[in-house]
This record gives C-alpha cells, sequence and structure tokens, in this order.
C-alpha cells in the first residue's frame, strides 16, 4: 500500500478510487471523532459539577458539627448552672440556719413563747430553702437531659443525611463513568467499521478499474 500523500490524504493513481466518495468518507469519520470529543468535555464538566455538589455536602456537614459543638456548650453550661444551683442551695440553708440560730437566741433572752414562734419560723424556712434547692436542682436536670436528646436526635438526622447524599452521588458518578466507557466502546466499534469500508470501498474499486482494463489490452 503507498504512504500518504505530505498533505495527509490518500495519494491517487491512474487504476485508483474515486477520491471524492473517499473524501466524503474520511470527512464523516472527523466528524464521529470531534463527537466523541465534544462528549467527553461534556462528562468532563458534569464530573466537575458533581465535584462541586460533594464540596457542598461537605461544608454542610461541617456546620452541623458546629451546632453540635453549641449544643455542647450548652449542655456544659447546664452542668455549671446546676453546680451553681447547688452552691445557692447550700448558701441558703446555711443562712436559714444562722437566722434560726439567732432567732433562738433573741427567743431565750425575750421569752420562751417567742423563742418557740421563732423555731416554727426557722423550720418554715429551711422547708422552702430546701424545696427552692431541689426545684433548681431539677430545673438543672431536665435542661441537660432537654440539651443531651436534642444534640443526639441532630446528630442522628445529619450523618443519616450525609451518608444518604454521599451514596447518591456515588451512583451518579458510577453510572455516568459507565455511560462514557460505554459511548467509547460505541464510538471505537463505529470508526472501526467505517475504516474497514473505507478500505474495502477503494479495494473494490480497484478490482473494477483492472477488470475495466484487462480486455481492452487483448492478447499479447
Amino acid at each position: 500500500m503507498d504512504d500518504l500523500a505530505p498533505n495527509g490524504k490518500l495519494p491517487t493513481a491512474f487504476h485508483g478510487y474515486s477520491r471524492d466518495a473517499v473524501d466524503s468518507l474520511l470527512g464523516k469519520i472527523e466528524d464521529s471523532y470531534r463527537a466523541v470529543i465534544a462528549e467527553r468535555d461534556e462528562l468532563r464538566g458534569n464530573l466537575a459539577d458533581t465535584s462541586r455538589r460533594l464540596d457542598g455536602v461537605t461544608a454542610e456537614l461541617e456546620d452541623r458539627k458546629r451546632k453540635e459543638r453549641a449544643i455542647a456548650d450548652a449542655v456544659i453550661e447546664a452542668e455549671r448552672l446546676k453546680a451553681d444551683g447547688e452552691k445557692q442551695a447550700g448558701a441558703i440553708k446555711g443562712e436559714a440556719a444562722g437566722e434560726a440560730a439567732e432567732t433562738r437566741r433573741r427567743a431565750n433572752q425575750a421569752a420562751q413563747e417567742l423563742r418557740t414562734t421563732a423555731e416554727r419560723d426557722a423550720e418554715r424556712i429551711r422547708r422552702d430553702a430546701e424545696l427552692e434547692a431541689e426545684a433548681i436542682k431539677h430545673d438543672a436536670e431536665a435542661a441537660r437531659d432537654r440539651a443531651a436528646s436534642e444534640s443526639d436526635e441532630l446528630l442522628r438526622g445529619a450523618q443519616s443525611r450525609a451518608d444518604r447524599l454521599i451514596g447518591e452521588m456515588r451512583q451518579s458518578l458510577e453510572q455516568r463513568q459507565h455511560q462514557a466507557e460505554e459511548l467509547l466502546d460505541d464510538v471505537g466499534v463505529r470508526l472501526g467499521s467505517l475504516v474497514r469500508d473505507l478500505f474495502d470501498q477503494i479495494g473494490s474499486a480497484s478490482h473494477e478499474q483492472d477488470a475495466a482494463v484487462e480486455p481492452e489490452q487483448g492478447p499479447g
């Protein structure tokens, strides 16, 4: 087979082929190749867009983590409030005991009746202080439990949504990659078929030219 001409086209010969037909076929091959390149570029753009969407999911997860840290800080603050409440309750009980002692001292100095009245007042104050301390403790524990429950619920929800989104992204990427591979395989088959048709047409044209020339030569 002769080499290609310097301009990249097939050389012509006296017993050759239809140059217009071959040029048209080569043009079709070039158009198919350009179409494949365009499809490849489009797939690359889609993959880049998917990558940006994954970055958005990552940013959302980071925001969830910041919220979870804020909830954890709220739990710590609730524990601090509980400790402060217990401390205040102890101070109140101490103050109540001191007031009761002072009342008893004054009652002893004044009279037995006043001492009895002061003791009743001291007992009432003590009960009130204990009830108040229990209420403060209960409120602090309830706040801590609510914060912990909300934190767990947010974490589970965020993890579930993140797993679902990442799974969907991976499935989409695998589908697109599979489609691209199928497309490239199909294009390779079509290009091979076009090249075979081209050589078949060239060979057929050469045989027809040879057959047409041989009767004209006659016996030697």
